[in-house]
């Protein structure tokens, strides 16, 4: 029987929390300069708890020379009794770089003094690095609509109720105008066409295909394909729409993110008349696609529980054998295969 009063003690869901590798404690009591670290602040500082001796001056060796100037020194600690929410890097001994937040506090006698510092350290890299990889990301994005005049954009819902920035810039359109009249943009005699035709799929939560003639912010009038795909919550719902804005010349790959969405609609009649291009049996689509036999039936039956890899799956291994997706500009799903595949 599992001892649920033992389990549930701090020192137990301590060393379960720091056992994510992510978390670390320490305390220092000045009189006697006894400090205390636990497992967890070891693993993140690279040391083993065997061979050093913890410290809070190691601590602050290990902290990377750009940032010491920020953490609160062992003077500064034992004089002003203060300590701030800090983060910084650290260099372990085996030479790696990581990302820490720190949080302590300082215990005061009832006559001022400092008589004890304790805090934790928190292992935030991978934040960090999230955080560096979406900056060079919006970077990316950035210098790809400025060279091409292409992007992609989510739309929270439809009618419109905002648009994105790049969206702005490019037509040159104010908020409330474009608010007024969503195809201003569009040449005027194009208009009432796409307009109509655009809604009745948005309505209807269709793939919207569109080339209309642009007047862009330069006052230069270009042919663009505009692709809206709706992006299907786990119930079935619509969360959103994705979109595509490029040049009609511009041959550019689709953005991930939109073919993911695309690929909702591949159905079971697709796989199956991509199946018969190839002349392939549901078994032998399976092991292309490393999927098990039923689970090609499932897909082809359009059973609902089946997972979105699993027909990620698929659909990658068609396309590898030159099976090509296609949607018409009614929305309409064709299916087709390029003549050089082997």
């Amino acid at each position: 029987m599992i001892d649920i009063a033992r389990t549930l003690q701090p020192d137990n869901i301590l060393r379960m929390v720091e056992g994510f590798g992510l978390t670390g404690t320490w305390s220092w009591t000045f009189a006697g300069d006894e400090h205390v670290w636990s497992p967890g602040l070891f693993r993140i500082l690279g040391l083993e708890p065997g061979t050093a001796r913890a410290e809070y001056g190691l601590m602050l060796a290990l902290v990377h020379p750009e940032d010491r100037d920020n953490v609160t020194s062992t003077a500064d600690l034992l004089q002003t009794g203060q300590m701030t929410q800090q983060t910084f890097r650290v260099i372990r001994p085996d030479g790696t770089l990581r990302t820490v937040m720190s949080r302590g506090e300082v215990i005061l006698a009832p006559d001022g003094r400092p008589i004890q510092a304790m805090g934790v350290l928190i292992d935030v890299s991978d934040r960090e690095m999230l955080a560096r990889a979406q900056a060079a990301e919006r970077r990316r994005r950035r210098t790809v609509f400025e060279q091409t005049g292409s992007f992609t954009s989510i739309t929270p819902v439809y009618p419109y109720t905002d648009f994105s920035p790049e969206w702005l810039e490019l037509v040159g359109k104010s908020k409330q105008a474009l608010l007024d009249e969503p195809t201003l943009p569009v040449l005027k005699e194009e208009r009432t066409r796409w307009r109509d035709h655009g809604r009745e799929l948005y309505l209807t939560r269709q793939v919207v295909n569109v080339q209309p003639r642009l007047i862009l912010a330069s006052g230069e009038t270009v042919p663009y394909r505009m692709v809206m795909v709706p992006i299907r919550s786990g119930d079935g719902g619509i969360e959103g729409w994705m979109n595509y804005v490029a040049p009609l010349h511009f041959g550019g790959a689709v953005p991930g993110a939109l073919r993911d969405s695309l690929e909702h609609f591949i159905q079971g009649p697709h796989l199956r008349a991509a199946r018969a291009l190839l002349g392939w049996s549901m078994q032998q689509l399976a092991a292309a696609a490393k999927l098990s036999f039923s689970t090609i039936r499932r897909l082809e039956e359009e059973d609902v529980n089946v997972s979105g890899r699993a027909r990620q799956c698929a659909v990658a291994a068609l396309r590898e054998h030159g099976v090509v997706f296609s949607f018409m500009d009614d929305g309409t799903l064709s299916v087709g295969k390029r003549s050089s595949a082997q």
